[in-house]
């Protein structure tokens, strides 16, 4: 039976809202001393790594996150089991089919594709920067010309862009300079996810179909993939 506190509880909590609100449909895979939440799509992975102090789970455990009910669960027969006691007169088990993959592929997945990335030509962006965007288009464009990060949004429809584009930095704003890089483009949902856990987070545009990204929160640390879709530098 696997016991978990408050804070991953809060982890388990957001994985089910970005279900219910239609942002990020996704599963949750637990295995020793990791979260790890994959979408339907395989376009988003996070890893949360467990705190000093917090106990690595008994036994790996994977759900959809729409199916949360309890922090008492375990995995039986193919299923995973949430119980909830009431004043110690009746027990409610919930019972639920397990996900597409075990947890044990999914920490592999991660491990395979976490390696060779380097933590280059990185931007922190926060909550901020995503109040400039329009949830509505479903896809964000970024470039680095010239040091700077450069953000674009198209409406195929009426023809209109939306560009956003940094000013100087200045005192402790201050990064180290972009390498230049083509147009590459996230789904707009799938970027908006991420602020769903903390404000602030950083990106590094480097690497071959997807970009890596952490959150450096006290609270609630993590690590992960997004995959990138490819455009020419007009936009196609």
């Amino acid at each position: 039976m696997n016991k978990v506190n408050l804070r991953v509880e809060r982890i388990f909590a957001h994985a089910a809202a970005l279900q219910q609100n239609g942002r990020l449909r996704n599963s949750v895979y637990c295995y020793k001393k990791y979260i790890y939440i994959l979408n339907q799509d395989h376009t988003v992975m996070l890893q949360f790594p467990l705190r000093k102090g917090e106990a690595p789970f008994q036994n790996p455990v994977s759900f959809e996150a729409n199916d949360y009910d309890s922090s008492h669960f375990e995995e039986k027969d193919g299923y995973i089991c949430f119980m909830k006691k009431f004043k110690d007169k009746y027990i409610r088990e919930k019972k639920c089919k397990t996900p597409q993959f075990i947890p044990l592929k999914v920490h592999k997945m991660f491990k395979e594709r976490k390696e060779g990335f380097k933590k280059v030509n990185s931007e922190t962006l926060g909550k901020d920067f995503i109040s400039l965007l329009d949830e509505s288009l479903s896809h964000i464009e970024f470039s680095g010309r010239k040091g700077k990060l450069i953000t674009q949004q198209r409406n195929i429809y009426s023809g209109s862009v939306i560009t956003i584009q940094q000013q100087d930095k200045k005192g402790l704003d201050q990064e180290k300079p972009l390498k230049s890089f083509k147009p590459i483009g996230l789904r707009t949902n799938d970027f908006l996810a991420l602020f769903t856990f903390v404000d602030n987070i950083q990106f590094y545009f480097k690497g071959n179909n997807a970009i890596w990204f952490q959150s450096k929160d006290r609270l609630l640390p993590f690590n992960g993939l997004v995959s990138q879709c490819m455009y020419d530098e007009l936009g196609g």
